[in-house]
C-alpha cells in the first residue's frame, strides 16, 4: 500500500516537469509526511478539456457513498481489482487524475521491527502516482467532497525487498493517454504496471510513524 509520501515541490515547479497546467494553481507548501484524509495536489482534466491542478481530500469518497468516512479506508486502490470493486470502476473508467510526488515510504520488515524507507527518483525529480477521483454530495446538507486514492500495483525489482506493493507511476509520455476520459479502458490497463525506471531508497526516522511531524528531517537518511 501507499500510506505516506511527500512533496516539497510546489505547484510552479511541478508545472514546469508537467507542463500544460491551466492556472489558477493551488496554494500549497512544501510537506514530508503526507497522511490520508488530508488535502491533496490532484492533475485532473475539466471538463473543457484543460489540465487542473486542485486540492481533493486522500482517500475516495464514492458518490454512492452514504457516509462520507468510507474515504478513510480508500486510500488506496489495487490494480488488479479496479473494474471488479464498485468503489472504483467507474472513476477508472471516468475519473483518472495524476498525484505529483517526491517520493514515498514504505516500512520494511527486520525481525519484529518496522524500518520506514524513503523511495524516490535518484535525480530527486517528481514523479506522477496514478490515481481516481470522486465527487460525493450529502443531498441533506448540500455539502461536497472531492477526493482521489493512489492505485498500487506489485513492486517492482527494487522495491521488493521493502514491501511487495507500490504506487502505480505514471511516465510523462503516458500523462495524456491516462488523463484522457476517451483513452479505451483497454488501453489504460496496459499502463497499470510497476516502475520501471530508477528508484532509490534510504532508511529514515521513525518520527515519519506520526503524522503530526512534517518536517525535511522526515526524509533525512539515518545509519542503517
Amino acid at each position: 500500500m501507499c500510506g505516506r509520501y511527500v512533496l516539497k515541490t510546489l505547484p510552479q515547479k511541478i508545472v514546469e516537469a508537467i507542463a500544460d497546467v491551466t492556472p489558477p494553481l493551488p496554494l500549497f507548501t512544501a510537506r514530508y509526511n503526507i497522511a490520508p484524509t488530508q488535502d491533496i495536489p490532484v492533475l485532473r482534466i475539466d471538463k473543457t478539456g484543460q489540465r487542473r491542478m486542485e486540492m481533493l481530500r486522500w482517500g475516495l469518497v464514492p458518490f454512492w457513498a452514504k457516509d462520507p468516512a468510507i474515504g478513510n479506508r480508500l486510500i488506496n486502490a489495487r490494480a488488479e481489482t479496479l473494474l471488479e470493486k464498485p468503489a472504483f470502476r467507474d472513476a477508472f473508467r471516468r475519473r483518472r487524475c495524476l498525484i505529483p510526488a517526491d517520493g514515498f515510504y514504505e516500512w520494511m520488515g527486520i525481525g519484529k521491527a518496522k524500518q520506514p524507507m524513503f523511495i524516490h527518483r535518484p535525480d530527486a525529480g517528481v514523479i506522477c502516482f496514478g490515481g481516481l477521483w470522486e465527487r460525493w454530495k450529502d443531498l441533506t446538507s448540500d455539502t461536497e467532497i472531492e477526493s482521489a486514492t493512489i492505485i498500487t500495483v506489485p513492486a517492482s525489482a527494487v522495491i521488493q525487498p521493502i514491501h511487495d506493493r507500490m504506487p502505480l507511476i505514471i511516465r510523462p509520455e503516458n500523462y495524456d493517454l491516462w488523463l484522457d476520459p476517451r483513452t479505451p479502458i483497454d488501453r489504460v490497463q496496459q499502463l497499470l504496471t510497476p516502475y520501471d525506471g530508477d528508484l532509490a531508497a534510504h532508511p529514515v526516522s521513525t518520527l515519519v510513524n506520526r503524522p503530526a511531524v512534517d518536517s525535511r528531517q522526515c526524509i533525512e537518511e539515518i545509519a542503517g
